[in-house]
């Protein structure tokens, strides 16, 4: 394998475990994000979590979903690099490349739900708990946004090599 090739074949492995890991930070933030409830009269208020709203219970099936499949497409990964084996010639390569598309796809419109759902929410007046609650929902979008361009340079490193 040229030195080259060995090169985009550690950065694409380098940026499969940094995808992995953004996916996770962003998983820990959204499951362990809750609030109590501003918007009830209740004497005691129950707390909201993720699992109140369909959008928030999207960004987490598309965050479980991209790190199940960087899991699964890990080990491959580290086996070009260290042995030089692709996982096969073209039909086999294309259907990495068009899988990793998919799934770049579904974090990305994971986390533009949550992010979506969070300024509708942020538009109209809320408390400082409920602040925080959205700016960590924020901030775990972010989080899978950071994936999805991981993901994307990913697809351009392994799309390089067959051009």
């Amino acid at each position: 394998m040229a030195s080259s090739e060995r090169g985009l074949a550690a950065a694409s492995l380098l940026l499969r475990v940094l995808t992995l890991l953004l996916l996770i930070a962003s998983l820990v933030i959204i499951v362990t994000n809750k609030v109590y409830a501003p918007f009830t009269d209740v004497v005691d208020p129950p707390n909201l979590t993720f699992r109140d709203f369909s959008a928030y219970r999207y960004v987490l099936s598309a965050a479980v979903i991209g790190c199940a499949y960087t899991l699964l497409v890990l080990p491959f990964a580290a086996i070009h690099v260290v042995q030089g084996k692709r996982f096969g010639r073209g039909r086999g390569i294309a259907l990495i490349i068009f899988t990793d598309v998919v799934l770049a796809v579904l974090i990305a419109t994971g986390a533009a739900a949550g992010l979506g759902l969070t300024v509708e929410f942020q538009r109209s007046p809320q408390d400082s708990d409920f602040k925080n609650f959205l700016n960590l929902v924020d901030v775990s979008c972010g989080l899978m946004l950071g994936a999805t361009i991981c993901m994307v340079i990913m697809i351009m490193i392994s799309v390089h090599p067959l051009t």
